[in-house]
């Protein structure tokens, strides 16, 4: 396996590049507007300009590797058997879930209204549960694989590279959790659209995603569990739809 890991890129190069993927990543989704309204002006506007954003982001990292000494190394992307991805992607697709679940329930214990957290986080939501059914496997595997590649393959590794250590274990499994955790703050501020929870949680499971590919020294596991975690959510939120159109209702009338 291939640590997602640039070597042979100087700290200033790796720096100089993570700022410049993270400024066209904002200004694309927020200065353009992509992602800015959420699904609050209808389904097929944001699910194609999400479609763009992925798009453009996957031929921006591409511009940037395409010097590098190997672009799998850069991305994390080693060969790994098949059985060792499922079962890495499974745990991660778990142990986010978990981690999901306390979160909930710490931010509900604090708010202490359930009513009107799920009332401020329908609008969007209900909007997903309109996808059709066809559509949920390939927008998931096009989300996982796009947002994995850019922010755990290149921007993490980028930031590792752009945090010089001392040659000791302890120094760089600091360096490493600094990253991590850099890349999952940069993660969840890009869904912005989401609301607060949304954003404590999607920041959660950039943590434990970049954390899976450190370990694995791949991003493939953190690719498999993310698709398994949007595929799920999506089949799930069809399943909810009745009781997240009575949620929309409530919300309008107030």
């Amino acid at each position: 396996m291939i640590s997602p890991f640039p070597s042979g890129l100087a700290p200033k190069a790796a720096r100089r590049q993570a700022v410049a993927l993270l400024v066209l990543f904002y200004g694309i989704a927020y200065g353009g507007g992509i992602l800015a309204g959420g699904m609050q002006d209808g389904l097929v506007v944001p699910v194609l300009s999400a479609l763009v954003l992925g798009t453009l982001m996957l031929l921006a990292t591409v511009l940037f590797v395409r010097h590098d000494a190997s672009w799998r190394e850069s991305l994390g992307l080693g060969r790994q058997p098949v059985g060792s991805m499922l079962r890495w992607s499974l745990l991660g697709f778990i142990g986010t879930y978990v981690v999901n679940v306390v979160l909930i329930g710490l931010y509900l214990a604090a708010r202490g209204n359930l009513e009107a957290v799920a009332a401020q986080k329908a609008t969007w939501i209900g909007g997903l549960a309109e996808l059709p059914a066809e559509t949920i496997l390939p927008l998931a595997a096009f989300a996982a694989l796009w947002e994995e590649t850019v922010f755990r393959g290149f921007l993490l590794g980028r930031l590792r590279a752009a945090l010089p250590v001392k040659d000791s274990r302890g120094a760089a499994l600091r360096r490493d959790a600094l990253a991590i955790m850099l890349t999952a703050l940069f993660f969840g501020a890009g869904h912005g659209y989401q609301g607060v929870l949304g954003i404590m949680q999607t920041t959660l499971a950039g943590v434990a995603l970049g954390a899976l590919a450190v370990w694995q020294q791949s991003i493939r596991p953190a690719i498999g569990a993310h698709l398994a975690i949007d595929t799920f959510g999506l089949v799930a939120l069809k399943a909810l739809k009745p009781m997240l159109d009575t949620l929309v209702s409530l919300t309008a009338m107030r």
